[in-house]
């Protein structure tokens, strides 16, 4: 690994962690952009040694890159460079899939600078959001209109159950008694997150449905069973924390509270009596029957709208948004089927069959379950919100993809380099 690489990836991993701690707040610096830019020069001078993935997910990603040059191309003709290169980084964002190949020789290193990252991602994010609360320091903005202190809860939800899976399994460690005090930030952190955030909630809990429910190593199984007898305690804590907690409303009307996460949670099912989470649902709902009426049944079969144009101003979407302009549907497989058509969308529904269908391999390691769950709890959040389609969650999710794909190409999984990783046990952390 030459010095140039190595400077690189310091760099990328801090820039990462902004991107996990800080979200939206800095997603228009264009600090993920810059890296992916810089790390195209360093592969380009490493082509001869640069390898090149065969996995059938890789082989997908390649393809897909070459059909969205074909689309950049023809965005710019017809809308300009601008708008187009922005839509067009729905797909550009995969290249830190590829680009962390530059770190292959030492990736390990890598992978455990990210387990960090998780590992302080609780109590950095609560000392955040309740410094946020501070009138001045939450209206903080360093790029354009967005507060440095702005937090997006589905995405929240989802590194916090990153987080919650690195530490249940062993990845990260705690001397007692802190490692049960960060699961009680992760449970509270949750419920204020699922008080913004239907999706976000949904993402967590489903993701560990996967989690747990292909989980074979019956000594983690048995530590959350011995977690579970803290849930009443936790819920308690939780609901008296809810009840007093007291903040102003977001854009969309919702605050922190019990009540709030109860009528978050309903609302999934049935009609709820706040108006804004039932229109919050009408308009998406709305939304995402013209694009399948358009697509399937209409003129943009084939291509799409293409790349450049402004989703919500050309199918006349008017809604109360108010975290900036809209553009998409908040649903990233929509906005793939919006903007490239029919064929593209089911190439797209096809790679992640190919990556969720690994969780039957018989032989599916812990680490590569664990990198599939936090995938699928991304992708389910990136159905209900604008989250895949910027860098604060295309980053870190096209991050553990290459995480996955690289595992895979040098036969990681249940090598040396996974056992090192694994080298605590669970039950050194057991409360």
């Amino acid at each position: 690994m030459t010095q140039s690489v190595i400077l690189y990836r310091t760099i990328f991993t801090f820039i990462l962690a902004i991107y996990i701690y800080f979200g939206k707040g800095v997603a228009y610096g264009y600090f993920a952009e810059g890296l992916i830019l810089f790390g195209i020069v360093l592969i380009l001078k490493h082509r001869k040694s640069f390898p090149i993935l065969k996995e059938p997910a890789a082989k997908i990603l390649y393809l897909i890159f070459f059909i969205n040059l074909l689309f950049i191309i023809r965005g710019i003709i017809k809308y300009g460079i601008f708008d187009t290169l922005r839509d067009s980084f729905v797909f550009n964002y995969f290249i830190f899939s590829f680009i962390i190949l530059l770190f292959s020789d030492q990736f390990n290193y890598f992978l455990k600078s990210i387990l960090k990252i998780y590992k302080y991602y609780p109590i950095v994010l609560f000392v955040m959001y309740f410094i946020s609360l501070n009138e001045f320091i939450g209206s903080f903005s360093l790029f354009g209109d967005i507060h440095l202190l702005f937090f997006k809860f589905g995405d929240i939800s989802v590194h916090l159950f990153a987080a919650f899976l690195f530490q249940i399994t062993g990845l990260n460690t705690f001397k007692k008694p802190y490692g049960f005090l960060n699961l009680i930030l992760i449970f509270l952190l949750f419920s204020i997150a699922s008080s913004y955030s239907r999706g976000g909630m949904l993402s967590f809990v489903i993701g560990f449905i996967v989690f747990y429910r292909y989980l074979k190593a019956s000594n983690i199984k048995s530590q959350i069973r011995q977690y579970l007898r803290y849930l009443p305690l936790l819920l308690l804590a939780s609901y008296l924390f809810l009840s007093t907690f007291k903040v102003n409303e977001n854009f969309q009307g919702r605050t922190v509270g019990i009540d709030q996460v109860t009528s978050n949670f309903t609302s999934i099912f049935v009609s709820s009596d706040e108006g804004a989470l039932n229109d919050n649902k009408l308009w998406r709902i709305l939304w995402w029957g013209q694009i399948i009426d358009y697509t399937f049944n209409g003129p943009y079969f084939i291509a799409g709208k293409g790349l450049g144009v402004n989703l919500a101003e050309d199918d006349q979407i008017l809604t109360t948004d108010l975290e900036g302009e809209l553009r998409s549907p908040h649903n990233f497989n929509l906005t793939i089927l919006a903007r490239y058509g029919v064929f593209i969308f089911f190439l797209w529904l096809y790679w992640i069959w190919v990556q969720i269908r690994k969780l039957k391999n018989v032989n599916i390691s812990r680490l590569q379950l664990i990198i599939i769950a936090i995938q699928i709890a991304f992708l389910f959040n990136a159905s209900f919100d604008v989250f895949l389609e910027g860098p604060m969650g295309a980053f870190p999710f096209w991050v553990f993809v290459g995480i996955d794909l690289i595992f895979t190409y040098f036969n990681f999984y249940n090598s040396d380099t996974e056992s090192e990783l694994f080298q605590i046990e669970i039950e050194s952390q057991k409360v």
